[in-house]
C-alpha cells in the first residue's frame, strides 16, 4: 500500500491538488490587491475585494477547512456552500451576457455553467440532497466524468486566449493566467472526487441500499400491479357481458334454488310419512297388548 501511494502522480493526488488550489488562490488575492493598490484608490480596492476576490475568499475557506478534521466531517455542508457560490457566479455571468454579448461573456458563462453542473453532479452524488431531489434522473448524469473535465479545460484555455488578446497590461495577463490555473485545478479536484465515487461504487458492487429508494420502487410496482388488476377486471367484465355469463349464472342459481326447494319438500313429505307409519305401528302394538 505504501509503494502504491508513493507512485501516485501529483495530479492524481487530491491532497496535492487542494494544496495547489490554496496556493494559487492566495497568489490571485495578493496580486490583485497589489495591482489595485498601485493604480487606484482605497474605494477601488474595496470594490475589487467585493467583486473579484470575494468568490475566491469563500473558495479558499472551503479548501483550507478540508485540510482539517472539521472540514472532512462537514464535507457535504461545505459542498453545498461552494455549489451555492458557483450558482451565484453562474447567474451573475448570465446577466452579464445579456447586458454585454461578446465572445468573452459567452465563454465565461459557459465555463461557470459547466463548473456548476459538474459540482452538483459530483459533490452531491453521495448525499441526502441527491436522493431527495431525485438528481439521479438528471439528464446531465449521462455526461461522463472525462467529458466534463476536458470540456472545462478547453473552455478555460479559450477564455484565457480571449482575455490575453483583450488585455493590454501585464497585471491583467498575470491575473488571467492565475485564474485559468485555478480553474484547471478546480476541475481536476472535482474529477478526482467523482472518480473516487465511481471506483467506490465499482468495488463495493451496488450502491448503498436506501429506504427511500426501496419505498419508491415498491410504490411503482404497486401502481403497475394495480393497473394490471384493473385491466384484468375490465377484461373479465367485458367477457362476461359478451357471453351473457351473468344471465346464465342467474338462471343456474334459480335452477339450484328450485331444485333445493323440491328436494326439501320431498324430504319433508317422506319424513312426515315415516313418522306417521311409526306412530301407527306404535298404536297397533299398544292395542295388541291390551
Amino acid at each position: 500500500m505504501k509503494d502504491k501511494k508513493q507512485n501516485i502522480k501529483w495530479y492524481d493526488s487530491a491532497n496535492m491538488i487542494t494544496t495547489l488550489i490554496i496556493i494559487v488562490i492566495g497568489l490571485i488575492i495578493i496580486c490583485s490587491q497589489s495591482f489595485t493598490l498601485g493604480k487606484d484608490s482605497s474605494f477601488a480596492l474595496f470594490t475589487s475585494v467585493i467583486n473579484h476576490n470575494s468568490v475566491y475568499l469563500f473558495i479558499l475557506i472551503y479548501f483550507v477547512l478540508l485540510k482539517f478534521y472539521i472540514g472532512k466531517r462537514y464535507f457535504n455542508y461545505l459542498s453545498v456552500l461552494i455549489i451555492f457560490i458557483y450558482f451565484i457566479t453562474t447567474t451573475t455571468s448570465f446577466l452579464t451576457l445579456i447586458q454585454s454579448f461578446s465572445l468573452n461573456t459567452v465563454l465565461d458563462f459557459m465555463l461557470n455553467f459547466f463548473i456548476f453542473i459538474y459540482l452538483v453532479h459530483s459533490l452531491l452524488k453521495d448525499t441526502r440532497i441527491w436522493r431527495e431531489f431525485y438528481l439521479s434522473k438528471s439528464p446531465f448524469n449521462e455526461i461522463s466524468n472525462d467529458f466534463m473535465f476536458y470540456s472545462i479545460i478547453v473552455l478555460s484555455i479559450f477564455l484565457l486566449a480571449v482575455n490575453l488578446i483583450n488585455t493590454v497590461v501585464m497585471s491583467g495577463v498575470i491575473i488571467s493566467v492565475l485564474d485559468t490555473v485555478f480553474l484547471l485545478l478546480l476541475a481536476r479536484y472535482i474529477y478526482l472526487y467523482r472518480r473516487y465515487l465511481e471506483e467506490k461504487k465499482h468495488i463495493g458492487g451496488d450502491e448503498k441500499v436506501n429506504l427511500d429508494d426501496i419505498k419508491n420502487k415498491i410504490n411503482e410496482v404497486d401502481k403497475k400491479v394495480s393497473k394490471e388488476l384493473d385491466d384484468f377486471g375490465k377484461r373479465v367484465n367485458d367477457y362476461a357481458k359478451e357471453k351473457e355469463i351473468d344471465k346464465k349464472i342467474d338462471k343456474a342459481k334459480d335452477t339450484v334454488v328450485k331444485t333445493t326447494k323440491d328436494v326439501s319438500k320431498q324430504i319433508g313429505k317422506g319424513v312426515k310419512e315415516a313418522a306417521k307409519d311409526i306412530k301407527d305401528s306404535f298404536n297397533d302394538t299398544k292395542k295388541g297388548d291390551k
